[in-house]
């Protein structure tokens, strides 16, 4: 199995874990610690500059893990404490999201409406 193949093959296994319904309790930070990196890295595969540059799928992917942990931040059928672990990672792919919209037109407002997005966010963490 060559590089691209075991970028993909992590990150969906590690979203098929995130997106699980039943996680067992204490694992929650090693599942979202998991999502989160192989979506960066599988990200960085297609950033700009790389061997395998494609700047469409590069924002893809991270756009795909903000969002997946802002959705898991406000769901209720999320344990409370996975929703805290959510919390606590979304700002990685958001950063990741500001490094890759600085090289974008127009990247300065799609990155503030991302922004937006996080410091409205109503989550059920009560």
């Amino acid at each position: 199995m060559d590089a691209e193949q075991q970028h993909y093959n992590a990150y969906f296994k590690a979203k098929d874990r995130f997106d699980a319904d039943k996680i067992a309790f204490g694992f929650e930070p090693d599942i979202v610690q998991r999502f989160v990196q192989s979506g960066l890295m599988l990200a960085s595969y297609h950033e700009l500059g790389a061997e395998n540059e494609n700047i469409i799928l590069n924002e893809l992917f991270l756009r795909q893990v903000y969002f997946r942990l802002l959705d898991a931040i406000q769901s209720p059928h999320k344990s409370h404490h996975f929703r805290r672990v959510c919390l606590d990672a979304v700002h990685s792919p958001l950063y990741a999201l500001q490094r890759h919209y600085v090289q974008v037109p127009d990247g300065d407002r799609k990155f503030i409406q991302l922004q937006m997005l996080l410091q409205h966010l109503q989550a059920p963490l009560d």
